[in-house]
């Protein structure tokens, strides 16, 4: 770890889960949206929005939209290294001991089956994003229809046509959500376990299992520490975007540099930096085996210091 301690202070870590410091790292993180994408809450047909002035509505993506996929991904990373229980499956632990992985301690997790009430909160705290650019510029509703075997609407049985039209609305692709997530208290490695979830989830949101492939690429724009966590959010900066000034990825993430320079100083390191320090270390699989197993056993002492019983092997 002593390349990412050259990005990132050595302080600004822990070397004992259990510990609670001072000090925070907050990531800043531009999503572009590369594929129709379906956001949506309590209406089917209707992209989740937030009023963020009385003339501009802008689409609002809740946080845990964006942590679940992630954090679904940083499961399956963690089965690949032997850093899980074979059993545990997303949203579904059944004991305790199986709390001790890299993915629960720094996501959060709770048993979900066993008469043990236990949970443990979340490391990495998730910003709600919102889009630059007024729902109306960035949004298509398109009409679809629920085929027979024949491939048409025609019910054989009733002998007439199907009423199954429906229609669904889309955050389309080029659409830039600055984002930040910051994270307290977490080793070296759960950091590297947190940016290569951020960096290689592809797929979030509604339908991402039937109908939707990769439709979101993450730029880590830039990464600030400190003591305290300064003001800076996706809402501050889609409030203050000028509304004659150009929206793309590149203007967005100038201004989310510059944002994070005005509040971290030197405080800051290059997202191009850190990203070539994730890809890199992920290409060195031994290294990465080490990580996770250094991982798992900071899991297993974390959880045995606070009371709960594991199984060391």
């Amino acid at each position: 770890m002593k390349e990412l301690f050259q990005l990132i202070p050595e302080k600004y870590f822990v070397d004992h889960l259990k510990k609670n410091t001072l000090g925070n790292i907050k990531i800043a993180i531009a999503r572009e949206i590369i594929g129709n994408a379906i956001i949506r809450s309590n209406y089917p047909d209707e992209t989740t929005t937030f009023k963020l002035s009385p003339m501009k509505d802008v689409v609002e993506v809740p946080a845990r939209k964006l942590k679940s996929r992630e954090k679904l991904l940083g499961l399956k990373v963690c089965r690949q290294f032997d850093a899980v229980d074979s059993s545990l499956r997303y949203n579904v632990i059944k004991k305790s001991e199986h709390l001790a992985n890299p993915n629960s301690i720094l996501f959060g997790d709770s048993v979900t089956e066993s008469g043990d009430a236990i949970a443990l909160s979340s490391r990495a705290i998730y910003d709600w994003a919102y889009s630059i650019r007024d729902v109306n510029e960035i949004t298509g509703t398109l009409q679809h229809n629920a085929l027979s075997e024949g491939g048409t609407m025609w019910n054989e049985e009733e002998g007439k046509l199907r009423q199954s039209l429906f229609q669904v609305q889309y955050v389309k692709p080029g659409t830039i959500l600055p984002h930040f997530i910051t994270v307290e208290n977490v080793t070296p490695e759960l950091f590297l376990h947190l940016m290569i979830c951020v960096l290689h989830e592809s797929r979030y949101f509604a339908q991402s299992t039937t109908t939707s492939a990769a439709n979101m690429k993450n730029h880590i724009v830039g990464v600030g520490f400190g003591d305290f966590e300064q003001p800076i959010n996706s809402y501050t900066l889609a409030s203050g975007w000028k509304a004659d000034r150009e929206v793309s990825l590149e203007t967005v993430t100038s201004t989310m540099r510059q944002a994070m320079e005005a509040t971290y100083g030197t405080q800051l390191v290059s997202g191009a930096d850190l990203s070539q320090w994730v890809d890199s270390t992920w290409e060195d699989s031994e290294g990465m085996q080490a990580h996770y197993r250094k991982a798992k056993e900071d899991c297993l002492q974390y959880l045995s210091d606070i009371g709960v019983k594991t199984d060391k092997k």
